[in-house]
């Protein structure tokens, strides 16, 4: 009797998992192996196509970079510190983070002041050319037919 029963129990089991199969099978939802986890080639090929679409946006950025790096140096240059810091406050909304030096004698740590070059090195790494020409135009600091050399 008891027997009988774990029979059947298996057999109800394995007419579900059948069921369940032929289900999704007519449906056409997704594979067998991609519902049990064995279409892993799968995900390491979209898992690669995605690495490869992020390394090629990292390399175009990159290379827009030091394409516009000579002409952001030359523009950024005409501009004066007063206005270096209105634009960082106007478009980024802050200020090149402060650096600090420890004192070894006091333990202190004493805020370097800013100088022309940090707010030009901070600008050139957030800014494109286009934003900070704009910029410029925008608030007279160079004339409409100022070009980059």
């Amino acid at each position: 009797m008891i027997m009988r029963q774990k029979i059947e129990i298996i057999s109800n089991r394995n007419s579900q998992c059948l069921q369940l199969y032929f289900r999704l099978k007519s449906l056409n939802l997704m594979g067998f192996r991609k519902f049990f986890g064995h279409d892993k080639d799968g995900e390491k090929n979209q898992n690669q196509i995605e690495i490869e679409r992020i390394k090629n946006e990292i390399e175009e950025e990159d290379r827009i970079f030091q394409q516009e790096l000579p002409a952001k140096d030359n523009l950024l240059n005409k501009f004066e510190l007063e206005q270096l810091r209105q634009l960082c406050m106007e478009i980024l909304g802050r200020e090149p983070d402060p650096e600090y030096f420890d004192e070894a004698w006091t333990g202190k740590q004493i805020e370097l002041p800013q100088y022309r070059n940090d707010y030009i090195h901070f600008i050139i790494e957030e800014l494109r050319l286009s934003q900070i020409k704009d910029y410029a135009l925008k608030n007279k600091i160079i004339s409409s037919n100022y070009s980059e050399k």
